[in-house]
């Protein structure tokens, strides 16, 4: 019976104790519950945090990861990231070598914003994949968002990116040197209402392979010693831009059909009358292909030696064109040229034929004093209702090669002008004083714009 009273003892304790761990998990357990709960919640919440940001652990503060912006150790604050995809940087408080970080890391396909208000981005970007770029200006004073470093480019693309766009940018290459301000290579490049403005040897935009498009008010200005925009074996869709150079301003070898629609480009004034500036030719053209066709229709091509020069196997169309200052306006070796409905102003020949086949037809001519329209042995002009206004009578006296005095109108040197004081045309300006108006985008976002009123004139 003591066993059994002992057992019986330990029942009622064991049921005791039972009642009391069934309050307490009563108690205890819907806490707990709640509390592993509220943490697995918070692991996937954190592990959705995370995981986006994979690989950029060195850079945790990122918009992604839950929209922070970063801070100096000194808590000022200076930019921040977007998504996997889009980007802003600040560049009045963006730190060294950050620019570069952030372009590095975007996705293909996404955006980068660059913001500048009182000081500009100090970059060389090296561009691998296609993305956007778009510059938020602060209205019609705005500093360049991005400046190249001495002797590097301001933006390399490499033949990976298939598309990259520059929108509403400004970018700046004081020192170029022997580095081209944007490089492209192999894939489709477009800048829209920007402005390349270029010191150094090279050109100020630079592409091989692929297709260059210049579109919507962009203006590449270029001081340097060769030319402003270099297309190599590459197609080009230049629409209602502009291009001023002190030497030559577009070099171009162009595979397939281009057109250049509503360009202007003239020479600056800086090396009138120096070796470094003689000889400059406004557009400098040759087609690979026998099946390339050329357009280029409603341009002003201003002060160069030489307005533009045709070569190559392909055709071209030039069109409603005004063609100024130049000492030969149009040279054409292609193997069919139509030129129809153009005014040239030419020192001494307007139209040159030196081989193939050219359609000449309701052009005026003027001031020329060797020939309007010339045609070599290799060269056939058909010709119809031009007008040619020569300067002044013939002067047989003069040696002008091969050409017959009968077929050639000059002026005495005594007569006319034999050289260019720089800037003494009343809208030709020195790379200094030129300072196109652009449209620019405002701080309030890239979608808003703030038209302004074209032409040049002096920096605000």
């Amino acid at each position: 019976m003591w066993m059994r009273k002992d057992r019986q003892d330990n029942s009622k304790g064991e049921a005791l104790g039972l009642g009391l761990a069934a309050l307490l998990l009563t108690v205890v357990l819907p806490q707990t519950a709640a509390a592993d709960g509220y943490q697995s919640n918070n692991a996937a919440r954190v592990n959705a945090t995370i995981r986006p940001c994979f690989g950029m652990l060195l850079d945790a503060q990122l918009r992604s990861c839950g929209g922070q912006r970063h801070y100096r150790n000194d808590g000022r604050y200076y930019g921040y990231r977007g998504n996997r995809y889009d980007a802003v940087i600040d560049c009045d408080r963006a730190s060294p070598g950050y620019v570069e970080r952030v372009a590095d890391s975007i996705r293909s396909g996404g955006v980068l914003y660059l913001k500048a208000k009182n000081r500009s981005c100090v970059a060389s970007l090296d561009i691998k994949r296609s993305i956007t770029i778009v510059g938020q200006g602060y209205g019609p004073q705005q500093i360049p968002v991005l400046v190249a470093p001495t002797g590097q480019n301001c933006l390399r693309i490499s033949p990976q990116a298939d598309k990259v766009i520059l929108k509403d940018v400004y970018f700046s290459s004081p020192r170029g040197e022997e580095a081209a301000c944007v490089e492209g290579a192999g894939g489709e490049l477009t800048i829209q209402n920007s402005q390349i403005r270029y010191q150094g040897n090279n050109a100020a935009v630079h592409q091989s392979g692929g297709r260059l498009n210049l579109i919507e008010a962009t203006h590449v200005i270029a001081k340097t010693r060769s030319v402003a925009v270099a297309v190599n074996n590459a197609a080009l869709y230049a629409e209602n831009s502009e291009i001023a150079t002190t030497a030559g301003g577009l070099y171009a070898v162009l595979a397939g059909d281009s057109s250049i629609l509503g360009v202007s480009v003239q020479q600056l004034a800086d090396w009138h009358g120096f070796e470094r500036g003689d000889g400059a030719v406004g557009l400098d053209i040759r087609l690979d292909s026998a099946g390339s066709i050329l357009t280029m229709n409603d341009m002003k091509v201003l002060y160069f030696a030489e307005g533009i020069h045709l070569d190559g196997a392909g055709e071209a169309l030039l069109s409603h064109t005004l063609i100024s200052r130049s000492d030969h306006g149009v040279q054409s070796s292609l193997n069919r040229t139509r030129i129809i409905e153009n005014t040239i102003i030419s020192r001494e020949i307007g139209i040159n034929v030196d081989r193939g086949t050219a359609f000449i037809g309701r052009n005026k001519i003027a001031n020329v004093r060797t020939a309007g329209i010339l045609a070599s042995s290799r060269g056939e002009v058909r010709a119809v209702d031009n007008q040619v206004d020569p300067n002044g009578a013939g002067c047989p006296t003069l040696k002008w090669g091969a050409i017959d005095p009968s077929e050639r109108t000059c002026t005495p040197w005594y007569k006319g002008s034999e050289f260019d004081v720089p800037g003494d045309a009343e809208d030709q300006y020195l790379f200094d004083q030129y300072w196109p108006r652009v449209n620019v985008a405002s701080a309030e976002g890239p979608k808003a714009y703030t038209a302004l009123n074209s032409g040049n004139p002096a920096k605000p």
